[in-house]
């Protein structure tokens, strides 16, 4: 079968008209629309892969009451700005299976500081960085239940974060140490620390 040589020469001239002819605005943008949504998703997941940081916003709209950031060797940053975070950071910690637990120190606390655990290496769970509020938490280094060579079982410790705040609702200060027992209240400055260490 043959084609007539007036439709030949019309369809060449059509295509060669196409493709001499600019592209339509649309489907220039497109492409590239479609390249900066790619590009977000992977940034998203490259940050969901290295760090977990979980605010907590004032309703003022101010900087987060505290954040929780997990790096890559599992240490945990914490930053704690004020009273209101206490909550949350609790909450989070938990989450993420850190046994710790988190008070806002209390100077009439009837039970005083907490008895601290006998074996604890409190120096090596928590650092007060050198960055204005915050701290380095190790949850490898909070001991688990261990039972010893001569059979004696030891209980695990809870990390104990007493906060600090100022008369303007900022931390002026957070103590830890490592506990046997989580108590109800806490006088502040309970050890490692101290009531100068801002976190």
């Amino acid at each position: 079968m043959s084609t007539p040589t007036g439709f030949k020469r019309r369809l060449a001239s059509e295509l060669s008209a196409m493709a001499t002819a600019p592209a339509p605005v649309g489907a220039t943008r497109a492409p590239a629309r479609r390249l900066r949504v790619r590009f977000a998703i992977a940034a998203v997941a490259t940050a969901a892969a290295t760090a977990v940081v979980v605010p907590t916003l004032s309703g003022s709209g101010a900087a987060p009451a505290y954040a929780v950031t997990q790096q890559d060797d599992g240490s945990l940053v914490l930053h704690l700005d004020r009273p209101e975070g206490l909550p949350g950071l609790q909450k989070q910690l938990k989450e993420m299976g850190v046994r710790a637990a988190v008070l806002e120190g209390d100077e009439n606390c009837p039970t005083g500081a907490p008895p601290e655990a006998p074996w604890a290496t409190m120096d090596y769970a928590m650092t007060v960085s050198s960055q204005p509020w915050s701290a380095i938490i190790r949850p490898d280094m909070i001991p688990d239940d261990t039972v010893l060579p001569d059979g004696r079982r030891v209980k695990g410790a809870t990390l104990l974060i007493v906060a600090e705040f100022g008369k303007d609702h900022r931390t002026k200060g957070v103590s830890f140490r490592l506990v046997e027992e989580v108590p109800k209240c806490s006088v502040p400055g309970i050890g490692a620390g101290g009531p100068d260490a801002h976190l």
